[in-house]
């Protein structure tokens, strides 16, 4: 098969971050981070997948710390919700795209694509329009989190020996979760469908702690290290990646 017609581009993935990689007609490979934070890299024609990998991980730390930096200065910028943009689902890079429908508006998670199809009238980048398919996307990371909720629950609360007496899930700026230990409510930011899973379970495990100890002492750390013995690494996750107030 010619160079011509062979498949150029393809994603490979350096952990939960997919590098976008494009085969053309250069001598050395490239790597560059645009502003949306996606990775991009060129490879001469001849590279291989594996040798693409290859060539990610040997520059990892600098990806990885580059990348967060270009994160966290557009974590301060709005999303405009418009093609081309991104949004972690599940912790995994999925790409925006705008697709009209004259149906139901909906979201729709198709492979690393995040489609949210709407009416004509809300393609546009007007404020009306962007603050709508804004909420369209937090109501569907809403259920995202509502579905996850109902098959961790039960396990967590076994495992920690309190049970909420009710959860409401909604956007946080700064918070992941909290409660109220002496009513037992709990609340969870619907940003943690951004986050790997786990993270969500640990989340509620943190706050279903916190109705037996108030304060983050060495009693409250024994509790989670029974409960959720990897909750630190899954803590310094969410201390890298901040919630989004855009929703």
């Amino acid at each position: 098969m010619s160079a011509s017609t062979s498949n150029s581009t393809y994603v490979v993935w350096l952990g939960d971050v997919p590098i976008r990689v494009t085969r053309k007609a250069v001598r050395n490979v490239n790597i560059r981070i645009r502003s949306d934070g996606s990775v991009h890299m060129s490879v001469p024609w001849r590279t291989s997948r594996a040798q693409a990998l290859a060539q990610a991980q040997m520059r990892e730390e600098w990806i990885l710390a580059n990348r967060q930096t270009v994160l966290a200065r557009r974590a301060s910028s709005p999303r405009l919700w418009a093609t081309g943009e991104s949004i972690r689902v599940w912790g995994r890079e999925a790409v925006i795209r705008l697709s009209p429908t004259d149906g139901q508006a909906r979201v729709e998670l198709v492979g690393d694509e995040l489609v949210i199809l709407a009416p004509a009238r809300r393609m546009q980048d007007d404020a009306e329009s962007v603050a709508w398919r804004g909420k369209l996307v937090e109501g569907w990371l809403r259920e995202q989190v509502a579905q996850e909720l109902r098959q961790v629950q039960a396990a967590c609360e076994q495992r920690v020996g309190h049970r909420a007496t009710a959860i409401t899930l909604r956007r946080m700026k700064t918070r992941w979760g909290s409660c109220t230990p002496r009513t037992g409510r709990i609340r969870l930011n619907t940003a943690l469908a951004e986050c790997p899973r786990p993270c969500l379970a640990m989340v509620l495990t943190h706050e279903l702690c916190h109705l037996e100890e108030a304060n983050h002492g060495p009693r409250f750390h024994a509790l989670m290290d029974r409960a959720c013995p990897n909750w630190r690494k899954l803590q310094a996750y969410l201390d890298q990646h901040p919630p989004r107030c855009d929703g």
